[in-house]
């Protein structure tokens, strides 16, 4: 679930700095990213009571004791519901939560065709337009020189259920301290299935190259 995401040229400096609250010390001119894969550079906001960070970090998760990140690819996505029993995440849920703005996410959809085997890719972007702010955990790794996250999952609401059965997390912008600094107990319970509306629309197949990076990719078919 949530395999790829995309940043769209809307999705600018303007947007980062007034729903996370902060002055990126980055250039002025955001690129977009219309397919971003595992393993990619993707920023990342994190906070403490020190200070607030916007950087990039690898997609896809490389936990502390790892020896390389070969394993990064399955561990792009955590599911909430055993984030406290999974040695990977379990440490970092204290102090280790960020979050990934983001235009929308890609996903597939299976089992169509004759054979049931075929799928179509949609893309899926939140009902009011608005960039999503998805709950994500990070780590470094100090043997690598690497900090990497995973994206915290939940079920799907039901009218999301027909193309898939995860969803992102996906926050509110005043959600955004207790999911970043507040106590465990109390942002645990953000881990819910996103009540908004969501919008999704038939796009081309040639998303699943990572490759195909443009525009033409959020053409709805």
């Amino acid at each position: 679930m949530c395999g790829r995401k995309y940043a769209s040229e809307e999705l600018t400096w303007t947007e980062y700095r007034e729903i996370l609250n902060i002055i990126p010390d980055q250039p002025s001119n955001l690129a977009p990213n219309y397919n971003i894969a595992p393993t990619h550079q993707v920023l990342a906001f994190r906070k403490n009571t020190e200070e607030a960070r916007l950087s990039p970090l690898h997609w896809g998760l490389v936990p502390h004791w790892a020896k390389d990140a070969k394993k990064a690819g399955s561990m792009i996505n955590a599911r909430s519901e055993t984030l406290e029993e999974k040695p990977s995440f379990r440490p970092l849920l204290k102090s280790r939560r960020c979050v990934v703005l983001v235009s929308g996410f890609y996903e597939w959809q299976r089992g169509l065709g004759s054979t049931g085997k075929d799928k179509q890719a949609h893309k899926v972007e939140r009902g009011d337009g608005r960039p999503m702010l998805l709950a994500g955990l990070w780590t470094r790794n100090d043997a690598l020189n690497l900090e990497s996250y995973t994206i915290v999952t939940t079920a799907a609401t039901p009218d999301f259920a027909a193309l898939h059965h995860r969803l992102p997390t996906i926050l509110e912008p005043d959600q955004l301290d207790l999911w970043l600094t507040g106590e465990w107990d109390a942002a645990r319970d953000l881990l819910t299935p996103y009540a908004g509306a969501l919008n999704t629309a038939a796009i081309s197949n040639a998303v699943g190259n990572v490759r195909n990076n443009g525009p033409e990719l959020l053409k709805p078919l």
